[in-house]
């Protein structure tokens, strides 16, 4: 399965002014969050977003869903034991990321 994401950067950051603690602790795990620029979060958000699509059973929390980074950089998702490869890239005022299940 494959799943795909696109954020327009400038509507998440209204989000995130508005209700940004709220949705900074529902939506990413504190290690994902943690001193992270507006432009980071939205592709943690893309790639989360895009793991869901991908998934076989999507979660009940997007807290659930790590997202993380290998030696060289390259993202990976997990929700239990289904695991994604992830790709993450951002260009002006948008955020895009695509996830594919591997296991």
């Amino acid at each position: 399965m494959i799943g795909i994401d696109l954020v327009f950067i400038p509507e998440f950051q209204r989000l995130l002014e508005s209700g940004g603690a709220h949705l900074r602790r529902e939506a990413f795990r504190e290690s994902e969050a943690r001193d992270q620029s507006v432009q980071h979060l939205a592709g943690l958000w893309a790639a989360k977003e895009a793991v869901i699509k991908a998934s076989l059973a999507p979660p009940a929390k997007m807290t659930e869903i790590e997202i993380t980074h290998d030696a060289s950089g390259r993202p990976h998702g997990t929700i239990g034991d289904q695991h994604f490869e992830v790709s993450i890239s951002h260009h002006g005022d948008y955020a895009i990321a695509m996830a594919m299940r591997v296991a």
